[in-house]
């Protein structure tokens, strides 16, 4: 894509800045649509970004309801390089904790790699990311202040319908919220899991770094981030077993998270978070004008460290589509789908080939057995000491 957004006046910033996409049929005009694009996750404002950086005039508008995430979000080395683009490259590595170890106390296995001019995996609050891509894109974009109460499609454009009954006709509507887009039916839906999610208490001594431990259906998982630790605990067992006190999380998984100080002894209740999910693989990622982007468009699992950087990356693909890509918007939309789907294939061919240290262990459970081989891609820079040829090459590798 090309476009001039402001930047920090460093010279990395500049120059993947004014780098172009290879697209000799359409290089130098972006086509004319109006986009839509619903959310207010930091996918949603990165897409925003890109859509303004390409010359769309996006317009940005809160969802239905409010949508909650995760706290602390990982960013692999695609998604920074892309957020480079956006002028963001040394101010998210500057707010956010490099991981550069990981320790897998159930099996005595820990690494180490050297820290690189470049962190390859960062951790950072979801609140500090979505401020810094609000000072950086809402300034120059349109933000209604009503959030959308509804879509209807027909004759090739969507009609929004904002709260209050105010009504406005766009080309494309982007959202990272599922059930704006009904008629994308699912194709299968993954397992239940649940997810515990708190800060390491204070007065109890956190591990030093990224650890992550597995038993069956069941993991924990550690990481450093700000002035804390944030701890996950997973499972996908019956949900009858989905019990949030202390005493049930306890003597689940304090077998588990107990390799150091055990953080239930000085644990508050109200501390912990609590989600069940099952999300549901579309069987296509848009549908009449509607187009799904990050969790909506994907079965994520809690503690992938991939989710958020395959959520910018479908930003910068679909806005690269819509500007420079096929001038009917669904032939557009078709090749975001295209590239995103050979994308997750190449990643999941990748994940498979991990190194025999950090390969899955033999009796987790197949949901959690693909999260254990997602989780050690991201951590590979770690476990062999380099990125793997897949996050390199971006964007042109999109």
């Amino acid at each position: 894509m090309t476009g001039g957004p402001r930047n920090d006046g460093l010279d990395a910033d500049r120059q993947t800045q004014h780098e172009q996409r290879d697209r000799p049929e359409t290089a130098g005009r972006a086509h004319d649509r109006q986009v839509l694009v619903v959310g207010g996750d930091p996918t949603a404002i990165a897409t925003a970004g890109f859509l303004d950086q390409a010359g769309l005039d996006p317009v940005l508008a809160r969802p239905p309801s409010e949508q909650t995430g995760p706290d602390t979000l990982t960013l692999w080395r695609p998604g920074m390089v892309l957020l480079g683009r956006l002028g963001l490259r040394r101010p998210v590595e500057a707010i956010g904790t490099r991981l550069d170890r990981l320790a897998r106390p159930n099996v005595n296995s820990s690494w180490t790699t050297d820290q690189s001019d470049r962190p390859a995996l960062l951790s950072v609050r979801r609140a500090r990311l979505s401020g810094l891509l609000d000072r950086r894109v809402r300034d120059r974009i349109r933000t209604p202040e009503r959030p959308v109460a509804g879509i209807d499609r027909a004759h090739n454009r969507v009609n929004v319908t904002f709260e209050g009954g105010i009504e406005e006709s766009f080309d494309t509507v982007v959202t990272t919220d599922s059930t704006l887009a009904p008629t994308v039916e699912p194709r299968h839906s993954a397992a239940t899991t649940h997810t515990w999610a708190f800060d390491w208490p204070a007065e109890t001594p956190a591990p030093e770094g990224p650890t992550e431990r597995w038993n069956d259906d069941q993991a924990v998982f550690s990481v450093p981030v700000a002035d804390s630790t944030r701890v996950r605990l997973v499972s996908v067992a019956d949900p009858r077993h989905a019990a949030t006190d202390i005493d049930s999380l306890k003597r689940r998984f304090g077998a588990l998270l107990g390799w150091t100080a055990n953080p239930f002894e000085t644990l508050s209740q109200h501390a912990i978070q609590y989600h069940q999910g099952t999300r549901a693989v579309p069987v296509s990622l848009h549908a009449d004008g509607v187009v799904l982007i990050e969790s909506a468009a994907r079965a994520s699992l809690p503690g992938d460290c991939l989710r958020t950087t395959l959520g910018i990356e479908d930003a910068w693909v679909l806005a690269d589509a819509l500007a420079y890509g096929p001038r009917d918007r669904d032939d557009a939309l078709n090749e975001y789908e295209q590239r995103r789907r050979r994308r997750e294939r190449e990643l999941d061919h990748c994940s498979t080939t991990a190194t025999q240290a950090v390969r899955p262990p033999k009796d987790l459970s197949p949901l959690l057995a693909r999260l254990c081989a997602r989780r050690a891609l991201a951590f590979r820079h770690v476990t062999s000491g380099h990125l793997p040829d897949i996050a390199e090459s971006i964007p042109a590798s999109l």
